[in-house]
């Protein structure tokens, strides 16, 4: 049976690194082929001390500063490199992952039959919906610069031994083949985050080897789609942006490779022009920011302003609490109704004024005082008319108001310049982002800074790096 080393990377994650550890005890694989590492990224909530005390067979490496997830898998594998020249397999896992029991045995099967692999990857399931499928591996797009999920036929996924030949597999529960990784070297570290696994995958393949994805072999995550939802978004997008034309601008070539990075870069500015118009301003800068620093050649971790989510003490700290409230949806009423009811409660002074759907307009006669609220009408494909965006506008610009709160689903209208926006999920009670106002100046800024890096990617690209093999060896 092939030698294990298992290496898992932590930050501030006490409870789900410790819930793995726990699972990885009923492992179907035999206990003395298997070691674990765990690198903590000097967490500040008692992450090491956790696993020092609850799991002393758990080797444990302290890195003195937050490296990201390419620094902390890089430290544990350069780890066993050095000291484990018997290791078969490296497995990468997610701190926040759940792994069946049988996860491992599957990965190290399809390594077996097939030499020339250098990385098999698990199928990855929604831990909160275990029966939905997030992913079996994934592939890059060239064509536009992005990434697309493997989603297989049903009928494929029916067949528990398929495997998968994929341009990537994510590092939730990765099986590396220690001789390739000899030979090709570890992860960018520069990356901090995002892109590093992927580079992995498309380094292996260059160099002629395989990557896999195991139908067999399952892992529960979170799934990817509410990662974007709350302020994560800004650090997320601009590590995405960064190292994204970073890998395209080394994997693509020719006129064919500035097509598609002036292509990116537009998309990006869109997005960011979108954000700015939504009042979620640091979101918007973190798009500009991503593509300068490419540009720059500035990588590792960056110090990226969040903006604080605590709406009970934003709104502690003002004195005239006017709120106007846009529900987007229906389905929100209910929930909405009693956020609001709530924060009226803690707040006793304060005034809403309301924008609503037509249905089920009764239901608001405890929030919203006679005179203080209006109604509209969705047409048929979702979107609000002229009359009734008029009629929105109109309500929003005669009234006296300084906060709006909305869902992620921000009204882009102008009426919004300057005023303090906050997106809530009714649901869960809590801030998906914090208040931010509509920044004209940067919205003015956007066309220009497109211009310029459009220049950059005709004649001032960054070189490729040249050598792509032994890389952090």
């Amino acid at each position: 049976m092939a030698y294990i080393e298992t290496v898992i990377v932590t930050w501030n994650k006490k409870t789900y690194v410790l819930r793995l550890l726990d699972q990885l005890k009923s492992l179907n694989y035999q206990k003395d082929k298997i070691e674990i590492i765990v690198v903590d990224n000097n967490s500040s909530d008692g992450t090491a001390s956790a696993v020092e005390s609850s799991y002393p067979h758990v080797r444990l490496i302290k890195n003195p500063e937050n490296r990201g997830g390419a620094g902390g898998f890089n430290a544990g594998m350069r780890w066993v490199l050095k000291n484990r020249p018997d290791c078969e397999y490296l497995w990468l896992l997610d701190n926040d992952v759940l792994v069946h029991k049988n996860a491992l045995q599957k990965l190290v099967e399809v390594m077996e039959k097939n030499p020339r692999a250098a990385i098999c990857g698990s199928k990855i399931m929604d831990i909160e919906r275990p029966h939905e499928m997030i992913e079996v591996g994934a592939f890059i797009d060239y064509k536009f610069g992005d990434v697309r999920r493997n989603l297989p036929p049903w009928e494929k996924l029916q067949d528990p031994e398929a495997v998968f030949e994929v341009d990537y597999v994510a590092a939730c529960s990765l099986l590396a083949r220690t001789r390739f990784v000899k030979e090709m070297g570890i992860w960018h570290e520069k990356f901090f985050i995002y892109w590093d696994d992927m580079e992995w995958g498309a380094r292996f393949n260059a160099a002629g080897y395989k990557v896999l994805a195991s139908n067999a072999s399952i892992v529960y995550h979170p799934s990817w789609g509410g990662r974007t939802a709350d302020n994560s978004a800004i650090w997320r997008n601009y590590y995405r942006i960064r190292n994204g034309l970073w890998f395209y601008n080394n994997y693509s070539s020719g006129l064919k490779k500035r097509f598609l990075l002036a292509c990116m870069i537009l998309r990006y500015m869109r997005h960011s022009a979108g954000s700015g118009i939504r009042a979620q301003t640091e979101l918007s800068r973190a798009y500009i920011r991503g593509v300068r620093d490419f540009f720059s050649n500035s990588y590792g971790k960056k110090n990226i302003y969040i903006p604080p989510e605590d709406l009970k003490i934003y709104l502690s700290d003002k004195k005239n609490r006017k709120i106007c409230v846009f529900i987007p949806h229906r389905w929100d009423i209910d929930a909405a109704k009693e956020f609001l009811g709530d924060l009226r409660d803690k707040f006793p002074g304060i005034k809403f004024l309301g924008i609503v759907p037509e249905a089920d307009v009764r239901k608001w006669n405890p929030i919203f005082k006679k005179g203080d609220m209006i109604t509209y009408r969705r047409m048929k494909n979702g979107n609000l008319t002229w009359a009734n965006k008029y009629k929105i506008m109109k309500f929003m610009g005669t009234r006296s108001w300084n906060l709006l709160i909305t869902t992620h689903l921000v009204p882009k209208m102008g009426v919004i310049w300057g005023r303090d926006v906050v997106r809530i999920d009714f649901e869960k009670e809590k801030p998906i982002a914090s208040a931010e106002k509509m920044n004209f100046r940067d919205l003015c800024r956007i066309p220009f800074v497109t211009l310029s890096f459009l220049f950059q990617v005709l004649f001032r690209l960054p070189e490729k790096d040249t050598d792509n093999r032994r890389v952090g060896l």
